[in-house]
């Protein structure tokens, strides 16, 4: 089947559909275990399943994109940016979905990492079914597989032991079980004694036990068995993974031959994704040690159809960072001019265009725009949002009234206006952030700077700041006071900004001028 257009997620799409031939549904996978919080770098396998099933449906084939949350893993360690720090280290080798909330909030630690992260994927229009494996495992759904696993360990064993320097030993099973009393997963020994008989002694508590198969709800698969035996039995026809799953030998390698060996089924078309960064950060991003960004933290600085279009526009195999420094600006113009690209008319040469307009498509919340709204360049905005001190209502009034005018283009107004106040206070540096003082403050001026701060006043008493050209007004600043007075041009604009906002170096002047305006000028230039 030919791809679409050639953007990677047609790519994937037409090769799912191609491989696994005709079916009434395409079942995609996607999944995490919730032990700390779910932070950006998870969220890149989410959208890229998100960005393929849109790609197949976009064939006219019906998806089933399941999300797996495995909340029946066990606390391993405990992320050093939750709170309850005492409490949740009392909780180790207990299973994740039985840990209390440390927050105080949901029913479990898990359930709250869950809802928040549910929640964040509403919100750049993602709703996948979610399967919540702890209770998948508790209500008996794999008990048949995990029988099947135990009976045919043997064949697991060989496939692992092929990528090992030492071979499993001897008692090995495909299995964890969590103690009964304790909920500890901390045993003397594990033995499987046939049919659906499994016994246990735990080195935590000393309950020694024979447990039911069908009947236990402490049970499960590990890693390596637990991934191939859903894809068994959910049918999934696609599946990301990460570099780390990807290696010769990885989780993908040997799961690929054990659900063939066990089940007879062929592995899913895969697809690897790497790592996701922040833009001076300090690299991979870890639940664990709690250094991470999540998903709604970046959603306070970009729009959701913009996080998606930062994703639909990277490869899945190319690690990327995400920016929250000044080239957060940089992001904004691109993601302005790739909108006026893809919604115009298609290029006599179309190069790039097709791509252009598919990662555009995909990255839409709702329905792609049929014209492209106007969007207020956020450089522009950041500069005239604290012109007005910050007031997003006064901004628009005097900035934008005429120019976003549909009520669809003033909410995108205000949903970027409250951004880029949140990037100048928690992101940005001195160079873009300052505060225009309200009254005339005294400032220590040499002779040369008092005379060009009174030209400077006579000449905007004498300009029509609305109409002139900010380069043209450059001219008149170096021409009418810099020259006229001989004052040095560094010692000029230093003394302007100090009268203005209280530092020696400021946006550029010209324009900033003119985005003042006479009258309050006027009143805090007095030498």
């Amino acid at each position: 089947m030919k791809p679409l257009t050639p953007h990677w997620a047609d790519i994937a799409a037409a090769r799912v559909v191609s491989t696994c031939g005709e079916k009434e549904t395409y079942t995609l996978a996607s999944g995490i275990t919730p032990s700390g919080t779910v932070h950006i770098g998870n969220f890149r396998e989410v959208i890229t399943v998100d960005f393929v099933a849109r790609a197949i449906r976009s064939l006219g084939k019906n998806v089933r994109f399941v999300y797996s949350w495995d909340d029946f893993d066990t606390l391993r360690k405990v992320p050093k940016n939750l709170p309850q720090q005492e409490m949740l280290q009392t909780q180790l080798r207990r299973p994740i979905s039985r840990v209390p909330d440390p927050y105080g909030e949901d029913k479990s630690y898990a359930t709250h990492n869950e809802r928040v992260f549910e929640r964040e994927l509403e919100q750049v229009g993602i709703q996948p079914e979610y399967l919540y494996q702890s209770d998948r495992y508790g209500a008996g759904l794999y008990a048949e597989s995990m029988r099947h696993a135990l009976q045919h360990k043997d064949k697991i064993v060989a496939i692992l032991n092929e990528f090992r320097s030492e071979p499993l030993e001897a008692d090995w099973l495909p299995t964890t079980i969590y103690c009964s009393a304790c909920q500890r997963d901390q045993m003397d020994y594990e033995r499987y004694l046939g049919e659906y008989d499994y016994s246990y002694k735990c080195s935590s508590c000393g309950l020694e036990e024979v447990v039911d198969i069908r009947k236990t709800s402490n049970l499960k698969l590990n890693w390596r068995t637990d991934w191939p035996m859903r894809w068994a039995y959910e049918g999934v026809d696609f599946e990301p993974g990460g570099k780390d799953h990807s290696s010769d030998g990885g989780s993908f390698d040997t799961g690929r031959r054990i659900v063939k060996a066990l089940w007879d089924k062929e592995a899913p078309q895969y697809l690897q994704y790497d790592f996701v960064s922040i833009k001076g950060g300090s690299g991979k991003m870890s639940s664990s040690s709690g250094e991470l960004i999540t998903l709604s933290e970046a959603l306070a600085i970009y729009e959701p159809q913009m996080i998606r279009w930062i994703f639909a526009n990277q490869r899945p195999n190319t690690d990327f960072a995400i920016s929250f420094d000044s080239d957060v600006i940089k992001v904004y113009d691109e993601f302005d001019r790739a909108e006026l690209a893809a919604l115009g008319p298609v290029p006599e040469n179309p190069g790039k265009w097709p791509a252009i307009r598919r990662a555009y498509e995909l990255s839409a919340v709702g329905e792609v725009f049929v014209k492209a709204p106007y969007r207020a360049p956020f450089r522009e905005l950041t500069g005239r949002l604290q012109i007005c001190d910050n007031d997003v209502q006064r901004t628009y009034e005097r900035y934008y009234l005429h120019l976003a005018k549909s009520e669809q283009e003033k909410a995108l107004f205000f949903a970027r206006a409250q951004r880029a106040l949140h990037w100048l206070r928690e992101c940005a540096s001195d160079e873009f952030r300052y505060q225009i003082h309200t009254q005339p403050v005294a400032v220590s001026l040499s002779e040369k700077q008092t005379e060009a701060l009174t030209a400077l006043c006579q000449l905007l008493s004498e300009l029509d700041l609305e109409t002139i050209d900010a380069k043209d007004l450059n001219q008149r600043l170096y021409d009418d006071i810099i020259h006229k007075v001989s004052c040095d041009g560094k010692e000029f604009f230093a003394a302007v900004y100090q009268k203005l906002i209280g530092r020696d170096q400021g946006p550029r002047l010209p324009g900033f001028l003119k985005e003042i305006g006479r009258e309050r000028l006027l009143k805090l230039l007095v030498p």
